[in-house]
């Protein structure tokens, strides 16, 4: 990996870590669209995921740590995790992809 690559990584953690600490100050307590069809819709009183078996519970609802949904320096946390999370799988599935080309 050369060194413009490099620093093209290091940029992209930079500004997912930028979002992941700005978000629940910017993010709208509303209902986004899809919440809010479900529920003109009636479907989000009728529809419970705890009836489907076999699905396991998300390890953070609504990007919070269950003990404290409100606490936003937690969510800042959840979202930094996942942030990283999915930038390493992405490494991961790029490593695989190019060991196998």
């Amino acid at each position: 990996m050369d060194k413009k690559d490099t620093y093209l990584i290091v940029v992209a953690i930079v500004i997912c870590i930028i979002i992941s600490c700005l978000s629940p100050y910017i993010a709208s307590g509303d209902p986004d669209g899809l919440e809010k069809s479900a529920e003109d819709s009636g479907l989000a009183e009728d529809f419970s995921i705890e009836e489907i078996s076999g699905i396991p519970d998300a390890i953070f609802p609504d990007y919070a740590f269950a003990d404290d949904p409100d606490n936003q320096a937690l969510q800042i946390v959840a979202l930094v995790i996942g942030a990283f999370a999915t930038l390493g799988l992405g490494y991961a599935v790029a490593t695989i992809v190019k060991r196998r080309n």
